[in-house]
């Protein structure tokens, strides 16, 4: 044997040498989440044209109206009849009667393109332009149709797994149905190739009719978080339009009866946090929603109220028993004697309140004020018929004042300071909780 040659009659066999050998470790493959996230966003974005402002639309229109006249098209750039599109089909001037020459004339292209690169863009723009009913969501519909074998492979796999798409007076019904089968209706769109679920147009009509479909079944838990999950996905925008509808929904399923605890806190979190609270921060959609459905609603929020603040008074104050006020204002409320609700956490309860609210309610809107005049007091703000009272932690007495009159303290403000609400002039009486104070408001009130 030579010496680190391994040849010989004493050499180690070459069997034996490869089977010691360490397999070759694998490269650990990059993670491509970032890349997959960048390409959506430019998927999002690809053949969305901007409208311009008005006033460019304004020169966009003049122009094109001179060009289809004098059929003049030298070095006229595609982005140009797309832009044109984009706002001739908008909703700001799909109505406007002194356009119809240049939709008819852009519907007319569609009809005899076999441009992807013109006919993509169209897509969208009959999607987002959609009414049901409408000539020229028809007269698109048809055009696109006659167009569909030269529409780019971008929009083909939808064209596809929604095959009543460019039949418009199936279309929104049509994906309401899909919609009706999937778990997670919002991310289930975009897997079939519809990568903008809450745009307008198709898809708010689409919306309503999936609203339609769901409504009956509104008291099963699972159907209530495919409709909550479906107006805010994940991560994603909150839906906006037609959201009153779905609210109103919501509720209505418990016009009869009061939901289970469970599911009373999660719609009274979730759309508060979606859609804030109807007496503060007032969102649109509470305006589409049936009065007495919304007076339902401010109800269990009362209740919750009243209960979440001697939760946190029991947890923040330690040293005190809140045991008998509780179960006076708890027993006005059940016999519907208080029509409004507010409270107002010392600087210790707001904190601790804060924290038991989800991370996007702690940022959307406010469920509560803060007291700031005095460490130790937090209030209870109600108006119980004609009178506002302020019941309050420890020394405080409970106050009295007329609704009517400004001295009154107002519900539902920001922060209030203690000091102010006891010195006022005007109270119509006050309360110390000595002896069986509770009679005593009731004789009051």
């Amino acid at each position: 044997m030579i010496d680190g040659q391994g040849y010989g009659p004493t050499a180690t066999p070459l069997s034996d040498r490869l089977d010691s050998l360490r397999p070759p470790s694998m490269p650990t493959l990059p993670s491509f989440v970032a890349l997959e996230r960048r390409i959506q966003q430019v998927l999002d974005r690809y053949d969305a044209p901007a409208n311009p402002p008005e006033r460019e639309a304004e020169r966009l229109f003049s122009e094109m109206r001179r060009r289809i006249i004098e059929s003049d098209w030298h070095k006229v750039p595609m982005s140009f009849t797309t832009r044109v599109a984009s706002s001739v089909f908008s909703a700001a001037h799909v109505l406007r009667n002194d356009l119809t020459l240049l939709r008819e004339f852009i519907t007319a292209e569609v009809r005899a393109s076999d441009r992807p690169g013109f006919l993509n863009p169209m897509i969208r723009i009959y999607m987002e332009s959609y009414a049901t009913g409408a000539q020229h969501t028809a007269d698109l519909a048809n055009a696109l149709s006659i167009a569909r074998p030269h529409i780019g492979a971008r929009w083909q796999p939808m064209l596809t797994s929604l095959p009543d798409l460019l039949l418009p007076d199936l279309a929104a019904k049509s994906i309401a149905r899909i919609m009706n089968d999937m778990d997670d209706p919002w991310h289930g769109l975009r897997a079939k190739g519809l990568r903008q679920p809450h745009a307008p147009g198709l898809m708010d009509a689409a919306h309503l009719a999936f609203v339609d479909t769901i409504r009956p079944r509104l008291r099963d838990r699972k159907e209530i978080d495919r409709l909550l999950v479906w107006l805010r996905p994940d991560g994603q925008a909150l839906r906006q339009v037609g959201a009153g509808v779905a609210i109103t929904a919501l509720l209505q399923a418990w016009a009869d009866r009061d939901p289970p605890n469970e599911i009373k806190g999660l719609l009274i979190d979730r759309l508060t946090e979606f859609y804030g609270h109807p007496r503060v921060n007032r969102h649109p959609a509470w305006n589409e929603v049936d009065p007495a459905h919304e007076l339902t609603f401010l109800r269990w929020l009362m209740g919750a109220d009243i209960r979440f603040l001697f939760r946190i008074l029991t947890e923040v104050e330690r040293g005190h028993m809140w045991a008998d006020r509780e179960a006076f204002w708890w027993t006005l409320f059940e016999q519907g004697r208080i029509d409004e609700v507010w409270i107002a956490f010392n600087e210790a309860g707001h904190r601790v309140a804060m924290s038991r609210l989800p991370v996007d309610a702690r940022q959307s809107g406010r469920r509560f004020g803060k007291q700031t005049g005095e460490r130790d007091k937090s209030l209870l703000i109600m108006r119980i018929g004609n009178r506002v009272v302020v019941e309050g932690t420890y020394s405080f007495m409970v106050h009295a004042f007329d609704a009517q009159n400004s001295v009154a303290p107002a519900l539902y403000k920001n922060t209030y300071d203690v000091a102010d609400i006891r010195n006022r002039r005007g109270a119509l009486w006050k309360v110390v909780h000595n002896g069986n104070w509770q009679d005593k408001v009731m004789r009051m009130l």
